[in-house]
């Protein structure tokens, strides 16, 4: 079997202390084959969040990928918003972002954050289309049965959920990895679990969207996924994290092939 924790959304700055413990002490019982962390670890994107949130990531001693996020850059430094955006991130995390393999698994990073952007929402994502071409090539060198990418957006809006999202490129983000053999994109954001077979003219692959760590709630309780790979079939499972400790709940179960939706 192999394992994949996913956690998102953690906002040291404004995280949830009983949360984080919980989360810390589930993962380490459930022992996965790696840790995929897609963004927003800090709150305000201070020196001293990225340094809490790398000192609580070094206590998990397993393979770990790292991608940021919006809230991952200098909130009150326009200026260091637009010229280094990332520099904080990239001192700590710069080693954890490319790509990750283990178990029987690869996940390769790509950043959908911008320190600043020319539209209202300048926290919205945008997928730099070369980028991405350039994760899913490497995903695909790989010999590992189960290919993911880990971003911080999800490409299009997830049903239902209280956050609506406008990612830039989205559309033909989704076309490019539903074309390839990459199977998940894992991401946050929406700080809502879910899981979306995402159907193209050309394939499908599934979003699967983690919850937060933080205070910083939309309708759903703290929480983050679990994801299984065993016997040809990718299970995804939610833990979430009430006063009464963590109870998981499955969220869907699929061919790692995807071939029902291919």
């Amino acid at each position: 079997m192999t394992v994949i924790a996913q956690i998102s959304d953690i906002h040291f700055g404004a995280e949830d202390e009983n949360a984080i413990e919980a989360a810390e002490a589930c993962i380490k019982s459930t022992k996965p084959d790696m840790l995929v962390v897609c963004g927003d670890l800090t709150q305000r994107g201070r020196t001293r969040e990225f340094d809490a949130a790398a000192e609580w990531l070094d206590r998990f001693d397993m393979p770990k990928l790292v991608v940021p996020g919006n809230h991952d850059t200098p909130m009150f430094n326009v200026a260091a918003r637009a010229a280094e955006p990332f520099k904080r991130f990239k001192r700590r995390f710069n080693q954890q972002f490319e790509v990750v393999e283990a178990g029987g698994a690869i996940a390769v990073g790509l950043n959908t954050a911008r320190g600043w952007q020319a539209r209202r929402n300048w926290a919205e994502g945008s997928v730099n289309l070369d980028d991405l071409d350039e994760a899913i090539v490497r995903a695909g060198k790989s010999r590992a049965e189960v290919k993911l990418i880990a971003c911080h957006h999800p490409f299009h809006s997830l049903p239902g959920a209280p956050l609506r999202t406008r990612t830039r490129r989205g559309r033909r983000a989704s076309d490019m990895v539903a074309a390839s053999h990459v199977q998940m994109v894992l991401t946050g954001h929406v700080h809502t679990p879910s899981v979306v077979v995402r159907q193209r003219a050309n394939g499908c692959y599934l979003a699967v969207s983690s919850g937060t760590l933080s205070v910083r709630l939309r309708a759903e309780p703290p929480s983050f996924n679990l994801i299984r790979l065993e016997e040809g079939e990718l299970r995804i499972d939610r833990c979430d994290i009430h006063e009464d400790g963590p109870k998981n709940s499955r969220m869907g179960a699929f061919d790692a092939n995807l071939e029902a939706c291919a």
